[in-house]
């Protein structure tokens, strides 16, 4: 009897992928602190005036504005009425507000408790001092006016009113309160309610609302995109769902570092509200988080970010609060290794009558990818390197931040502050912005009404560039 072998070699193939991917973590919000706003019994709006945390809140018909610094320790001795029922058409109550600080100046749409939820509209301007500088009818005799949102974009105001059945009807300003537009958004599978925010990164606005206002009827929150003139870019998706216990979304930011839109809402199914929650999201709005931050009973949340702190007002039946909370473990882009051994599929051995000696060696090399060069942020450029004003009146310095070979840096952060003694006499807007497609960000240089010198420093990359601003009469 024949012996027949059978020798058959097999080969692993291994193919090594470098993939270079973003870890998205939520960030950690520690609370700091928390004060009551005594001046106020309904609504809380904090916004950054490039020194203080201004907030504006509700009383007996009159919109209220203090100021706090960064710590919550109050920084005016009293409140400054803003309006009342002598700036309504018909001495109506005020009902509902909100409020934007924008190149040196607050921007407040009112509505007034008429029939059908109110009837009229205005939009209100004031200056770092809170002097008012004008006031516009943005509607008039057109009911509901109330649960509107207000967002700029650095140049624009825009009011959006609510529109029943559709979504929003949205009106632009200019800074001199000049309309120039208006635009409807929402309707068929877009529509929305009121009871909505809006925020404005990256050349594009993003706006969240309920279905409906409804106590105890709404289960979902709503994302929109839409460009600069209220096209919609995308469509209506659902980013948090839970049954009859989601109301108003006033409250709406993104951190400027990590591109995270951060919301927050009272959960409940009443109309007073609930626990405090906060809800993360990734850039692309996959959510990272929803937990409970404040226990208690409450609604109508706004909030603002300044540099690593995160301030969120919100009242309830009994008090109006702000509360601060560090912002921790923002994300930043991580590389990812991955190997990935492959074997190949050893052959089943075949009799044979004559010896054969079988070998197949098979090398796979699978070559990583050619990665794409990228413009490293080494040296930036301030311009004008100097800038004279006169007292509250602006200016704009460009920031332009480049890599080796003068390449232009797209996205990098550019971070605005004022010297300990200049902030009397200047406020820079925004205070952190990403540099666009051609490596520049644009800041917003106001004069206050004391003269003299500020020293105004701009960072980004691990460099620095100061510029002196002058203030005259």
């Amino acid at each position: 009897m024949k012996q027949t072998r059978i020798l058959t070699y097999s080969c692993l193939l291994i193919s090594l992928m470098i993939i270079i991917t973003t870890k998205a973590v939520a960030q950690t919000f520690t609370l700091k602190n928390t004060v009551t706003i005594d001046f106020g019994a309904v609504w809380c709006v904090p916004v950054y005036d490039g020194s203080n945390i201004v907030v504006s809140s509700e009383s007996d018909g009159t919109i209220k504005v203090g100021k706090f610094d960064l710590s919550l320790n109050e920084a005016t001795s009293h409140a400054t009425i803003v309006a009342d029922t002598a700036d309504t058409d018909n001495n109506d109550t005020i009902a509902d507000h909100k409020h934007i600080f924008q190149n040196g100046y607050h921007y407040l749409v009112f509505s007034t408790a008429g029939s059908g939820q109110g009837g009229y509209l205005y939009l209100l301007k004031l200056d770092t001092d809170l002097n008012r500088e004008d006031i516009v009818t943005v509607v008039n005799n057109d009911p509901p006016t109330n649960d509107m949102f207000l967002v700029g974009d650095g140049t624009y105001i825009y009011a959006g009113k609510f529109l029943p059945g559709t979504g929003h009807t949205v009106y632009k300003y200019d800074s001199n309160l000049n309309k120039l537009a208006s635009y409807t958004i929402g309707g068929d599978t877009n529509t929305h309610a009121n009871g909505a925010a809006a925020v404005y990164t990256n050349n594009q606005f993003h706006l969240v609302a309920p279905f409906t206002l409804a106590p105890g009827q709404n289960d979902e929150f709503y994302r929109f995109i839409f460009d600069n003139d209220w096209h919609i870019v995308k469509n209506k998706e659902p980013i948090l769902l839970d049954e009859g216990m989601l109301s108003i979304v006033s409250a709406l930011s993104v951190e400027p570092i990590s591109q995270e839109f951060i919301i927050h809402y009272g959960r409940g199914s009443s109309d007073a509200g609930g626990p405090l929650y906060r809800a993360v999201y990734d850039s692309d709005w996959n959510q990272l988080s929803n937990t409970q931050v404040i226990d208690g009973t409450w609604t109508r949340p706004h909030s603002v970010i300044v540099n690593d702190t995160l301030y969120v007002g919100y009242d309830g039946s009994s008090s109006v609060q702000l509360s601060s909370f560090a912002i921790t473990d923002i994300p930043t882009p991580t590389p990812v290794i991955t190997t990935t051994a492959t074997p190949t599929a050893i052959p089943t051995a075949i009799p044979s009558p004559i010896p054969t000696i079988t070998s197949i060696v098979t090398t796979t090399i699978t070559p990583s990818p050619i990665p794409t060069p990228v413009c490293e942020a080494s040296s930036l450029a301030v311009s004008p390197t100097t800038l004279t004003l006169n007292r509250k009146t602006s200016g704009n310095v460009t920031v332009t931040v480049t890599g080796d070979g003068n390449c232009l840096v797209e996205g990098e952060t550019v971070t605005a502050t004022v010297g300990a003694s200049g902030k009397k006499r200047v406020s820079v807007s925004p205070t952190s912005q990403s540099t666009n497609e051609n490596g520049q960000a644009t800041f917003t240089i106001t004069a206050k009404k004391k003269t003299g010198k500020a020293r105004v420093t701009f960072q980004a990359a691990e460099q620095k560039k100061s510029i002196t601003v002058t203030v005259k009469k």
